[in-house]
């Protein structure tokens, strides 16, 4: 009989997702700050503890493994579960493996794995530290998901997984990322920690210097970020590839890669810098992969000239050899609750989960040293009264009642005697007994004190972590990644350094066709080969050149893009995006203190600034601000201190540029009032000394009597010298 449910479908959404999302952050996504893992981790390596696959036993297949996950503890996805595996197993995945397995277990290139059937694996000679007292009650466990089987909640490691291995993981509203570390560096960060509780975490950074990562590298790590990180659990560091130089015959030189980021494809990131090689964005001629065990990509610049240092700015820049690691501890607290933790306190967790496990252990311990004692104290009562309990053993019908009555035992003794071998009856077994018995209330005594006194515990705890770092292969616990603390700079660092530089003309015809040439070179050579010249700069091949048109906007061009050679000059309209109606007023090479006086046709004008004009933008940037058909008609360089108009119906007006505004852009003032059919047709920058030249009929007409035409911005001005040229153009 079905059942029907009245209720808002909202509430009813929100209360089933928010129950997906606790579920995804517990018993998916987020690490159990004590041991470490991800319950999938957990199943795993208890599953080949229960297996007994140690690291001295023989290799199983993965799928057997696999299997009996998926089977006892984990009731998802066969392939899901061989990744995770897989994953623990990578030596550049992970930074102390906690599998050992034996076939294609996948590369740093991004190859997949083989197939379950094909591999194998045990647990690791670490992976031993896992489980101290697992089968002494140090944690709890519980049922599995259909009741048949006990689980982990927990499991009691001595390592500082958390930290040692780190974690990634993204759950419903939060994500976790926390980089490995050095298991030496935090053995010694724990134990410093133990004897000082109220140690600041400046002190621990004596110790803990940094991440530690499976790949090595170099981490760029500022004071305030490292702050940030482990006192907040949040915080981001740089990761960038080890190189080295080798030098090469002639001069030349190549760059080798020997250590690349953690988490980075080296297939891809070969890839990638072949893109960026093709598409000329960093200068190399070739990159070589000459990797084996050991990585080695081999870097080959464009030239020799080039500088090394400055050549790897530029690739940490635009490639995946420097990348940015975000941290983000978030874990779960005692399993249950997510929070986002600073270094000290996960490390306090963890000394907290040690002291409960080493505490729950020695009582296990306890009560069966006292079981045993119980044993070992009836057995020297059978040695005493030897003769006495075989004849009752022999004589009566219930020895066991005649025997706990008889010599005051409890059931466990009475039990123990009765079961005792005709062998066990040796004088030698009874010394060997009290022996023991001896051992044992040693051990007792000790256990006892490890449970009530804290500083016994504490000094437990220092001693084996001590112990584990002088039992742990060596080659394990060296530094893998260096660390270099400073508040990170970027050098800036422009392509156009790295190019060899040319000398070069560049010309523009009267028909606004444009060329290149190499060198610089007279102008008279040039209009031999071009006619009608009527504009030409000496550049260099790495610099740009600012194309003005009469729409007022400014095109930013590399003079590569220009015919050069034998090749024929080309319309500027096919080097911009621009209206099919404007035309060229002016090109200029770049400067870094460009400063031009522009003027349009209605006699309005400014003092451009333009530092900030350059753009990558084929369609410009807007200039002059325009209006009421109005066009640019004039872009000159601003160097001398006076400016000359002339209009249409012949004034002239000469004033100081000092009364221009110095504008980014914008619509400017008026620099010469103009009437209705009236116009601007010329500006000239000029200094006193100088004077004004002009083309007459007689040859250039020189002018430094000009007091006349001196006026202030905007006015009308006054006629022209009787000599001026008809055309009214100054001669520049």
């Amino acid at each position: 009989m079905s059942e029907s449910i009245k209720s808002n479908i909202r509430d009813i959404l929100s209360e089933k997702y928010l129950a997906y999302a606790i579920s995804t952050i517990i018993s998916r996504s987020l690490p159990d700050v004590r041991d470490g893992l991800k319950p999938v981790h957990r199943r795993i390596i208890y599953s080949m503890h229960l297996l007994k696959l140690n690291n001295q036993s023989p290799f199983k297949k993965s799928a057997r493994i696999v299997g009996d996950v998926m089977g006892k503890f984990h009731p998802h996805g066969d392939q899901a579960i061989y990744d995770s595996l897989v994953r623990l197993a990578q030596d550049f995945s992970t930074r102390m493996p906690l599998i050992e397995g034996q076939g294609n277990f996948g590369n740093i290139d991004g190859d997949n794995p083989a197939a379950m059937r094909y591999t194998e694996a045990r647990l690791s000679a670490i992976a031993n530290y896992f489980f101290d007292g697992i089968d002494e009650n140090a944690v709890d466990f519980r049922e599995n998901y259909d009741g048949q089987n006990l689980e982990p909640v927990v499991l009691p490691s001595k390592l500082p997984n958390i930290l040692l291995n780190g974690s990634t993981g993204i759950a419903v509203g939060m994500a976790t990322n926390i980089p490995p570390h050095n298991l030496t560096e935090l053995n010694k960060s724990i134990i410093l920690l133990i004897k000082n509780p109220s140690i600041s975490l400046n002190s621990l950074f004596k110790y803990l210097n940094g991440p530690d990562l499976p790949t090595g590298g170099q981490i760029l790590l500022s004071p305030d970020e490292k702050n940030s990180i482990y006192k907040l659990g949040r915080g981001s560091f740089i990761i960038r590839s080890k190189w080295n130089l080798e030098k090469l015959k002639n001069n030349l030189y190549q760059i080798i890669i020997t250590e690349i980021p953690y988490q980075v494809n080296k297939a891809r990131l070969i890839e990638q810098l072949a893109n960026l090689t093709n598409n000329k964005k960093i200068p190399l001629d070739d990159i070589l992969d000459e990797s084996d065990e050991n990585i080695r990509i081999v870097l080959k610049p464009k030239n020799k000239n080039i500088d090394p240092n400055k050549l790897m700015e530029i690739c940490f820049k635009l490639s995946d050899l420097s990348i940015k690691f975000n941290c983000n501890f978030n874990v779960l607290e005692n399993g249950k609750v997510p929070k986002q933790l600073g270094l000290k306190d996960i490390l306090n967790n963890f000394i907290l989960h040690r002291r409960e496990t080493i505490k729950r252990k020695s009582t296990f311990n306890i009560n069966r040293i006292k079981n045993k004692l119980e044993i070992l104290n009836g057995y020297l009562i059978a040695y005493k009264f030897l003769d006495q309990i075989i004849k009752i053993i022999r004589t009566k019908n219930e020895p066991k009642k005649e025997i706990i009555k008889k010599f005051k035992l409890n059931l466990n003794q009475a039990d123990a005697i009765l079961n005792m071998k005709l062998g066990s009856l040796r004088r030698l077994d009874e010394y060997d007994t009290k022996d023991k018995i001896n051992k044992l209330s040693y051990e007792l005594k000790y256990l006892n004190k490890l449970i009530k006194d804290k500083k016994v515990l504490d000094d437990y705890l220092v001693n084996e972590l001590t112990n584990i770092n002088k039992d742990i292969d060596q080659d394990l616990l060296k530094r893998k990644s260096s660390i270099i603390i400073k508040d990170i700079q970027n050098l800036e660092v422009n392509l156009n350094e790295f190019e060899e530089v040319d000398k070069l003309t560049v010309v523009v015809t009267k028909d606004s066709l444009i060329k290149t040439f190499k060198d610089h070179i007279d102008l008279r050579k040039i209009n031999d080969s071009l006619k009608d010249v009527i504009i030409s700069h000496h550049i260099y091949s790495n610099q740009k050149v600012l194309l003005f048109v009469s729409s007022g906007r400014v095109f930013t061009l590399d003079p590569s893009i220009f015919p050069s050679g034998k090749s024929n000059p080309k319309n500027f309209i096919y080097f911009v995006d621009t209206k099919s109606n404007d035309k060229l007023i002016n090109l200029l090479p770049n400067d870094d203190n460009l400063s031009c006086l522009v003027a349009s046709n209605k006699g309005k004008g400014f003092i451009a600034d333009l530092k900030n004009i350059i753009t990558s933008q084929k369609k410009g940037k807007q200039l002059f601000n325009l209006k009421n058909d109005d066009f640019l008609i004039k872009v000159i360089k601003n160097n001398k201190k006076f400016i000359a108009c002339v209009s249409k119906f012949s004034k002239l007006l000469i004033f100081e540029v000092k009364y221009l505004p110095v504008l980014n852009k914008g619509g400017g003032v008026l620099l010469q009032k103009i009437k209705l059919d009236d116009r601007l047709i010329d500006i000239y920058n000029f200094d006193l000394a100088e004077g004004l030249s002009w083309k007459s009929k007689s040859g250039i007409h020189h002018e430094k009597n000009f007091k006349f035409w001196i006026g202030k911005r905007a006015q009308t001005g006054k006629k022209v010298p009787k000599k001026f040229n008809k055309n009214l153009k100054f001669y520049d």
